[in-house]
């Protein structure tokens, strides 16, 4: 016997032997709504009669035909509020009308993963509506020679609302969350370009320095250059006491300027670059283990050890030159490592500490607008 959803019209098939000899409910595992089954009576009636009533007690109105296709494709976007997830927005069917795609595959494994913040970050009366993946851009990171190894830590979860872009740091696999947070408003972006290879995302601002996302695939930059020019207001000028707070609190998402030592709606304590930098001078890779950042910061203690082992054998030549040149190499290696460690910790905000009271709070986001 077949028994078909009236919500989402999923058809489940029972065996008679296995049907209830009484009226009994199920849930519908596409749709969650719970489905009343009526077993015929003996001799009566031929077909049992099934309804589904929505776990709300009304009847909801019927899935559009669009919505029922990736639902078939991915069950798991259910689990997706949709007042909060614009799912017909995210996903696009290929050609072909199909949505079980790489793209969007790759979609959902970056939006599973920023998730549990974006559950707390968004405000109600807001909703997510592209999702993209990309590697922040830092020119001076060039300067410190070690650029390859940064951007393990550069990459981010751009996510575009109908009210703003967050960017979520996340790690080079795309599979948890790490440090940093940042927003921008659409009226701040003055100009918005894809580079030219069109695997970039440059955000110019009204005011301050731009943002850039490489290594970014042409499809997600496409998308975002196509919602942000829709949603950005180029001409109007950007009022002076309008300022949006780029920086977001890790522990309340409340918006906050630069350079603070703890967040000023939860007092939340944060780690400082001072302190990184100090840690880094004395023992280079002390200061990144500091911040988090454990491959970089053993990249640079194997490092120490080499210059360690050249210092040594020059000590024990002895020579006034031998400890002249033995204090240069470690003023300049350890000061340069303190330099870099500084510019990690001040590209965004890390936790030092978090208030217990705040674990168990809603969100506290601060209104971008």
């Amino acid at each position: 016997m077949d028994i078909i959803c009236k919500h989402c019209n999923a058809t489940y098939t029972i065996p008679d032997h296995k049907l209830p000899p009484q009226k009994s409910a199920a849930k519908c595992k596409r749709c969650s709504n719970r489905i009343i089954i009526e077993p015929p009576s003996t001799g009566i009636q031929s077909n049992p009669v099934v309804t589904s009533t929505p776990s709300a007690h009304r009847q909801a109105p019927p899935i559009p035909q669009h919505d029922r296709d990736m639902i078939d494709a991915f069950p798991e976007i259910t689990d997706y509020a949709p007042g909060r997830y614009a799912m017909s927005e995210i996903l696009k069917p290929n050609r072909k009308g199909s949505y079980r795609t790489r793209l969007n595959k790759l979609k959902l494994k970056i939006l599973a993963t920023v998730k549990p913040t974006l559950d707390r970050l968004v405000q109600n009366d807001e909703k997510v509506m592209r999702i993209a993946a990309g590697t922040a851009y830092y020119p001076i990171e060039i300067f410190f020679g070690n650029g390859i190894f940064t951007m393990l830590y550069n990459r981010y979860a751009v996510v575009a609302t109908d009210r703003r872009l967050v960017m979520v740091n996340i790690n080079h696999r795309m599979t948890k969350t790490s440090h940093y947070l940042f927003q921008m408003t659409y009226d701040e972006i003055k100009k918005v370009s894809r580079g030219l290879f069109r695997t970039s995302l440059v955000l110019t601002r009204k005011k301050g320095q731009r943002r850039i996302f490489t290594s970014m695939k042409i499809a997600f930059s496409a998308e975002l250059w196509d919602f942000i020019k829709l949603h950005m207001t180029p001409q109007k000028p950007m009022p002076a006491d309008n300022a949006v707070d780029e920086h977001l609190c890790p522990s309340c998402y409340a918006g906050l300027p630069a350079k603070l030592n703890q967040c000023t709606v939860c007092h939340a304590a944060f780690k400082t670059a001072k302190s990184a930098a100090l840690r880094s001078l004395v023992l280079p890779g002390w200061g990144d283990f500091y911040l988090g950042h454990r491959f970089l910061g053993g990249c640079e203690l194997v490092g120490s050890l080499l210059v360690w082992s050249i210092v040594f054998g020059m000590l024990a030549e002895g020579g006034a030159e031998n400890a002249g040149v033995v204090f240069f190499i470690l003023a300049f290696y350890n000061g340069f490592d303190a330099l870099l460690t500084r510019h990690m910790a001040r590209k965004g905000y890390m936790l030092e500490s978090r208030l217990p009271a705040l674990q168990a709070q809603p969100s506290m986001a601060a209104d971008p607008a």
